[in-house]
Order: C-alpha cells, then structure tokens, then sequence
C-alpha cells in the first residue's frame, strides 16, 4: 500500500467506521471512541483518491469488456454465422434459435443502470477530488459523512486489491 493504511484497514475491518473528525480530516471510530493511529489528513485523502483511481479504474476498464465477450451475440442477421459466446454456443447446439429480444433489453437495461451509478460515482469522486485541490496548503477540509463512506468503501476495495495483488 502506498500510504500507511495498515491501522486503518485494521480497525476497519474490526467493525470501526470512517467519520469526519473536528479538525478535519477523517478517523476511524469504534464503540470506545476514536481509535488511535487511524487518522487520515486531507493530503492524505487526496493521495489515496490518487492512487486508487489508478488500481480501480484499471481494473473496471478491464471488467467492462468481459461481460459482452462472456454472452457473446448472434450472428449475422440472427443466424449462427459468427455468433460468439454463451448465445454463440447455444444457437449451434440449437437450443436457441435466435437471441429473444428480452436479452439485449435486459442487457442494456443493465449496462444504463450500472452506467448511471459509475458516473453519479465519478461525480461524487470529482467532487471530492476538487474539494481536496480546492484546500489551501497546511489546512484541513472539513468532510461530511457521506465523504467518509465514499472513502471507507474506497479503502476497503483498495486494500482488498492489493490483497489479491500481493497473492499473485
């Protein structure tokens, strides 16, 4: 990990909370109070948007061309000719003898959806992004707890990829 996340995913993970802190800032918090060490300073924050939108975006770039590939489409004009993937395969078997138009609405229905989430997501992120810029040197921003889930849930997928990444 980039930045010493170490007492933070930990306490995180024993059931503590990101929350704003009075100074500014952000702190993990249990039902003892603060927990110590766990302290995240504004250029902190920044440096962890930084660098997980890097880890996290490569991998949801990855992610997004796996599910078409996965179903694949019909062939040409419906037929078997060039078809690919799941729907590929069962169209030569014949289960199927052409893709019902409910699978490509449920589809898109679907990519709309996920895709309306990722940029309300990508906005929240922007926001925050700029609110960080925005902070004049040796200040802290003050944040809201809907900040501190966006970062909590930033954290945890971080430190989760990581995981995967150091098993490889």
């Amino acid at each position: 990990m980039p930045l010493p996340l170490i007492p933070i995913v930990a306490a995180l993970a024993a059931g503590g909370t990101l929350v704003p802190h009075a100074a500014g800032g952000m702190i993990v918090t249990s039902t003892a109070g603060y927990v110590a060490g766990t302290y995240l300073s504004t250029a902190a924050i920044g440096g962890l948007l930084t660098a997980a939108s890097t880890v996290l975006g490569a991998g949801a770039l990855y992610l997004s061309g796996a599910a078409g590939s996965i179903i694949g489409g019909a062939g040409i004009f419906g037929t078997t000719i060039g078809a690919s993937g799941i729907t590929g395969a069962l169209m030569s078997v014949g289960i199927i003898s052409a893709t019902p138009i409910w699978v490509p609405l449920a589809i898109g229905g679907a990519a709309a959806g996920s895709a309306a989430g990722l940029g309300y997501g990508s906005y929240k992120l922007l926001k925050l992004k700029k609110k960080i810029q925005t902070t004049e040197a040796g200040h802290e921003a003050q944040f809201t707890e809907t900040e501190a889930k966006i970062i909590e849930g930033v954290i945890k997928r971080f430190s989760k990829k990581q995981n995967q990444t150091d098993e490889a």
